[in-house]
């Protein structure tokens, strides 16, 4: 259940980060309407990156998935809000490869959570004899 969750907000993710170059890309064949949508679209899909993090955490925890999937939302989520600053103050020479490489990770993410491996189970830990004495 926790992947099915994870897979959810992965999918909701990707589809909001690669519909930011559409959007950039109309405004600057000339529609300037599209930053209208540009702008407060960057301005929330770091909200969704945050719950990124939270939904991954539980997938690790309570889902016994892999980890490694919250720290790419934590640095997706870093990422991301740097990629919002460096919009708001137009520092296109980074924004745009930034952008370019938010896209592809979420993607990636979004991808890879579909695949056998997504579903492999972290295996339980078992005590061994030292550390049952110990305890």
């Amino acid at each position: 259940m926790t992947l099915v969750l994870l897979r959810i907000v992965l999918v909701l993710h990707a589809a909001l980060v690669v519909v930011q170059p559409v959007m950039a890309g109309y405004f600057l064949s000339g529609e300037v309407d599209a930053m209208s949508v540009h702008s407060p679209l960057g301005s929330t899909i770091w909200m969704l990156a945050f719950l990124q993090i939270f939904v991954a955490a539980l997938y690790w925890l309570a889902g016994r998935g892999r980890g490694w999937p919250v720290l790419a939302s934590i640095g997706l989520f870093i990422a991301e809000m740097t990629q919002m600053t460096l919009g708001h103050t137009q520092t296109m020479s980074v924004h745009i490869p930034l952008g370019t490489s938010i896209v592809v990770a979420v993607v990636l993410l979004a991808i890879w959570s579909f695949r056998p491996a997504a579903r492999q189970v972290r295996p339980r830990r078992v005590r061994s004899e030292r550390q049952e004495v110990a305890a």
